[in-house]
C-alpha cells in the first residue's frame, strides 16, 4: 500500500473532502495527472472531468469537477474548484 498524504477539496460553498489518501488523479487542463506520496511541489490549472480519490480507508471516490486549481506542497494536495459533485 502506498504511503498516505493529505487531500482537501474545496468549492466556494463548502469543503467537499478532507482526509488521508493514497492517490489522486486530477483532470488537469491539458490531460490527467496522478499525485502520490511525496509528489514534487506544483500548481496546476484544472479542467473539467473526474477527480479520482483513493482514500487510505475506504473505496475510491469520484467527483465531477469544473475548473479551478490544485496545489501540492509539503505532502498535501489542495484542490480549489468551482464545482464538485458525486
Amino acid at each position: 500500500m502506498p504511503s498516505p498524504f493529505h487531500c482537501t477539496v474545496v468549492t466556494p460553498e463548502a469543503e467537499v473532502f478532507d482526509d488521508s489518501v493514497s492517490s489522486v488523479v486530477l483532470p488537469a487542463h491539458d490531460g490527467q495527472m496522478g499525485v502520490l506520496h511525496l509528489h514534487a511541489p506544483m500548481m496546476v490549472q484544472l479542467g473539467e472531468g473526474a477527480l479520482q480519490i483513493t482514500p487510505v480507508n475506504g473505496a475510491q471516490q469520484k467527483l465531477r469537477i469544473k475548473g479551478g486549481f490544485a496545489q501540492v506542497k509539503d505532502n498535501k494536495l489542495v484542490v480549489l474548484t468551482d464545482e464538485a459533485a458525486e
